[in-house]
Order: C-alpha cells, then structure tokens, then sequence
C-alpha cells in the first residue's frame, strides 16, 4: 500500500467529520504524516517530522493563527470510542498504559485524568488528548541494515520516537521469514501492542513473513519467555526494550540459541554509549552491532552502523570523558561502510 494509503487506513477509523478533513489532504502531505492530533478545545493538528500543521475546515493545512477544525470535548470523546473499536472495556489494560492500538496496528496514545478504583484497578477519566501515530509497512526499509549485519548474530535499532524503529523491525523479521536473506527462518514477534503485526481475530494485517509467527498482548519478558520455550525460533523480534527485566529475559533467550532483533530508545549518539539497558545487552555479547537511526525528518536512515568493536570502544572512551574514536561515523551514511563489514552469511 502506498504512504497515503497507509495514512487514509489509519484516519478511517476516526469520527467522519474528522476523516473526511484528512482523507481529502494532498497525496504527497498525506505520505508525510506521521501522526494526527486531537485536542479538546484545539484546532485539529498533524505532523510531519518537520514540525505541526493545523488542519482547517476546507481541508488544507496552515500555520498557527491561521484557523483550523476545533476538535470539541464530545467529538474527541466520540473519535476515542471509535478508535477502540466500540469496545472501551476490551482495551481497558492497554488505556491504564497510556495508548490503545486501532485494529489496523496503529498506536494511539491517550491524555486522561487516572483514577484508582476501589479494587485497585486504573480507570481514565476525562479524556483530554489523542495522538494517533501513522503506522506504516515499506517492504525493503530494512535491505541497507542486512547487508551490514553480521546475521550469525542479532542487531540493535537505536533511535527516538518517530524515526522509524519499528517499520525496520517488521521489515527485517519479514526479510528473514520469507528466505529473502537465506532459506525460510523461523521468526517469532514479540508484540506486546499489537503494532509490529496488527493481529486482528487471529490474522496478521501485516506481514510478518512466510515462517513468522506473533505472540500478541502479553507484556515482553512474558513474551520472550513464552516464545523460547514453544515456538522453537531461531529469531526473536522484540520493538522498543525499556526495562533490565526485559534484557535479562534477552540474556535467558541467548543462552537457548535464539538471536534477537530489538530496539531501544535513544534521543542521541551520547546518550547511545550511556544508555544502561542498551550496554547491558551489548555486554551479552551476542549482538553484532547497533544501528544508529537518523530523526522523524529522515525515518528508518541509518546514520551510522556500530560494529560491537566501535560500540565497546566508544563506551570505554565515554566512562573516563574521552571519545577514543573520536567522531568517526558520525553523520556517514551505510553507504559509506567499508566493504565487507557485516557481510556474514547465516549460520
């Protein structure tokens, strides 16, 4: 599916009067979109990496001050009903966390007043937000990163929101799923929110691969947990890894033989070198290396590939306030790899 497609799939699940404004965007605005915006009280927005836009009432978008479609209190209610699917209750875990996840496998994150209930359960109160994030499908996004990776081992995406981790991901377990990079591998997504799969009744909305498989729902660690010891796979997919729990169900997961394909946040190369989870599982030593992604403006570019050598280097040279490498690879693209790094053949 085209960029703008992927865009009027994702808004169709919106209210009509607000669909309708979108759907009726430029082709070429609407491929750029990245996320939409609802504000009670506020104009209607969207974002495009480059910065927000307001949509107005003749379906064009213009700066601040410029007008725009108010998004008033009972529509922004009636668009979160409609994202859930009508069924706010069956998305009642997802929400206590801040998002919930449209049946096509976009996440929508989700503003509200939280209160405890007397059981002890979370509920929202006062819906004040919503952040529908354009999920996207782009078969190849991750053909530059396989050609440097050594796939005997796993690899690491590193990089901020919106530049383009997760579409790499699916990108690389689909690649590897269907024997486009060797024969046919059994991979495993690890999908806790739905949005590497977009599971719906039991089928994946989007392709995972010949031989890929999804366990959906269950937090990571329990996921991984799960995945080694039922799916039997040589490959395990796992998107945006924030916790040690979670490293250490990696570390348990390598001692079986499974490789990983994972991702953590990251806003920065400094912050690359001194992010605790992100060295913990480079200090496992069963990752080739770390790919450094670009920003929103630039999703799924990789700035620089870190082999496990630079990494460990760098993160020495960091603890006593020296760059060893200085700033090699900063700012080079892949292209600029010398030949043959990452080039190993699966085992």
């Amino acid at each position: 599916m085209a960029l703008a497609g992927e865009f009027d799939r994702a808004v169709s699940y919106l209210p009509p009067s607000i669909r309708d404004l979108l759907q009726g965007l430029p082709e070429a605005e609407k491929a750029r979109i990245q996320e939409v915006r609802l504000r009670s009280g506020r104009p209607l927005s969207v974002f495009d990496g480059e910065g927000s836009r307001f949509v107005r009432g003749d379906g064009r978008t213009a700066g601040p001050g410029q007008g725009g479609f108010l998004v008033d209190k009972a529509l922004l209610h009636e668009a979160f009903v409609q994202l859930c699917d009508y069924s706010v209750h069956t998305h009642q875990q997802e929400v206590e966390q801040g998002f919930v996840t449209t049946p096509g496998g976009d996440r929508v994150g989700v503003c509200a007043s939280v209160v405890k209930n007397r059981d002890g359960t979370l509920a929202c109160r006062e819906i004040s937000s919503l952040n529908l994030r354009i999920s996207r499908e782009v078969p190849g996004t991750g053909r530059e990163l396989a050609r440097l990776w050594d796939r005997r081992r796993g690899v690491i995406l590193a990089g901020g929101p919106g530049t383009g981790k997760t579409t790499m991901l699916r990108d690389l377990g689909r690649a590897l799923a269907s024997g486009e990079l060797g024969p046919c591998r059994k991979v495993v997504f690890v999908d806790e929110r739905y949005e590497l799969s977009a599971m719906f009744q039991g089928t994946p909305l989007r392709d995972i691969g010949l031989c890929g498989d999804a366990v959906c729902g269950l937090p990571k660690g329990g996921g991984m947990e799960q995945a080694v010891r039922t799916l039997s796979p040589e490959y395990i997919v796992c998107d945006e890894l924030g916790s040690r729990e979670e490293a250490k169900e990696v570390a348990a997961g390598l001692a079986c033989g499974v490789r990983f394909l994972v991702s953590v946040h990251c806003g920065s190369r400094e912050e690359l070198f001194r992010n605790p989870i992100l060295r913990e599982l480079m200090g496992t030593r069963a990752f080739s290396g770390v790919a450094l992604l670009d920003s929103p403006r630039r999703p799924s570019h990789i700035i620089h590939f870190f082999t496990e050598e630079e990494y460990h280097g760098e993160v020495f040279g960091a603890a006593d306030g020296l760059w060893l490498r200085g700033a090699a690879g900063v700012g080079e693209g892949p292209g600029n790899e010398p030949a043959g790094r990452g080039t190993g053949e699966m085992a």
